[in-house]
């Protein structure tokens, strides 16, 4: 993994135009780094070259696609460029305060629910987006099969970390959901895919959500896709926020996917040598 330095070296190799005046690293992720360049423009870089490659190509389309068509501020593309490495982004800094597990839980129940309503509504929003050039999106996309999804991460040291009966109840959901796919299929919608509270930007005085960034994820899929990190009570408030979409079964694919989401990091727990536990009790919780 490359230093501060030599992320600074990749950007002012690849973009001589810029006037660089102070540079830092916002984080790091699975597979990439977000830099701040002059406090307003966020560079993505990818860590290696690799099948991620297109990511960065689909996230610069997506948020063409999306600029002023939500009621929220996301980046806007203002540098872009194939490198060795991928593709880099540099984006606009989005304002707000990155909204944490921490902030929702020391709100008032009140203020919870206006805030998971609000994310409700911004999913709709996205979701009612009309992309006509489809295959733009699917083709880098990793994520048409969610039933792989599910069997990728249900391996036998997974397993082994539930009763039989729990196990049993895990792939009910599941042969539930394959048969709604099949007998009750939904249209494809665009989706983030990464809609966890770090993604969204807060104006802690209003208590509004102002900001949506990382489309990186961002693909064609069924519109509970965007919903896997939500569970327990704040689920209904969510789905309260997003209404009805004409679906009557919405409810039981945002279950299945929340499932799918606890499979995943309860493995990457066990292959990183961490405990699983906390994961374990969501994904019971769902069931």
């Amino acid at each position: 993994m490359a230093t501060e330095q030599e992320y600074l070296n990749i950007i002012k190799q690849n973009f001589p135009e810029l006037d660089i005046k102070n540079f830092r690293v916002l984080g790091k992720g699975s597979f990439g780094v977000a830099c701040l360049v002059n406090d307003n423009v966020v560079f993505k870089i990818p860590f290696e070259f690799s099948k991620r490659f297109n990511d960065g190509k689909k996230e610069n389309y997506v948020l063409k696609k999306l600029e002023n068509k939500l009621s929220i501020e996301i980046p806007r593309i203002l540098y872009n460029k194939e490198t060795e490495i991928g593709v880099i982004n540099g984006e606009t800094l989005v304002r707000g305060t990155t909204y944490t597990q921490e902030m929702h839980d020391s709100f008032d129940e009140n203020t919870k629910s206006d805030v998971l309503r609000q994310i409700g509504r911004i999913m709709r929003e996205l979701h009612s987006i009309k992309i006509t050039d489809k295959e733009k999106i699917l083709f880098v996309s990793d994520y048409k099969d969610e039933l792989h999804l599910f069997d990728r991460n249900f391996t036998d040291d997974v397993q082994k970390c539930f009763s039989e009966s729990d196990k049993a109840r895990i792939n009910t959901l599941r042969d539930r959901y394959e048969y709604l796919s099949v007998k009750h299929p939904v249209d494809l919608v665009l989706v983030h895919a990464d809609m966890h509270f770090a993604n969204f930007m807060f104006d802690t005085d209003t208590k509004k959500i102002i900001g949506l960034i990382d489309f990186g994820a961002a693909h064609l899929a069924e519109p509970a896709r965007d919903m896997q990190y939500y569970y327990g009570d704040g689920i209904k408030d969510l789905l309260s926020g997003y209404g009805d979409n004409g679906d009557i079964y919405l409810g039981e694919r945002q279950k299945y996917h929340s499932m799918v989401n606890f499979l995943y990091n309860i493995r990457n727990n066990i292959e990183n040598k961490k405990s699983p536990d906390k994961d374990i009790r969501k994904l019971l919780s769902v069931l």
